[in-house]
């Protein structure tokens, strides 16, 4: 069994420039090529990390298959075809296929998420399409 600290994670900043608040780390510890990326790559799943400071957000996507959403650390809200909740800590939620979405840290410090994708291989499409700030990745 391989196991991954989330704290040796090295996120890097991503950006949608249409939109000031849409600033965040991302890490996708199991995806080669992806942001923050490790050496333990599978084709059968993915799993995104974000951390968010207070007040900022990935703006509205969609993604191709069900995403299961584990808030680690902090306060979110998220909004899924056009409802918004309040998560927290150790919430679990799950997003459907090809719902867009958004998700903002609504708390007073880092928010921290894990999102779990059952498909190695799926598209996420954007409204406004994000830019890694730092790294070598695209």
């Amino acid at each position: 069994m391989e196991t991954l600290r989330l704290a040796d994670l090295d996120p890097d900043e991503v950006s949608q420039a249409d939109d000031e608040r849409a600033r965040w780390l991302a890490a996708f510890p199991f995806t080669p090529g992806a942001p923050g990326e490790t050496t333990a790559p599978s084709d059968d799943y993915t799993v995104v990390y974000n951390e968010f400071e207070p007040g900022a957000r990935i703006g509205s996507h969609r993604d191709g298959v069900d995403e299961l959403v584990y808030v680690i650390e902090g306060e979110l809200a998220a909004t899924v075809d056009g409802e918004t909740a309040t998560a927290a800590a150790g919430d679990l939620a799950v997003v459907p296929a090809d719902a867009p979405h958004a998700v903002e840290n609504v708390g007073d410090g880092t928010a921290k998420l894990l999102g779990f994708f059952a498909s190695g291989d799926f598209e996420s499409s954007f409204e406004s399409e994000p830019t890694v700030l730092d790294g070598d990745r695209e």
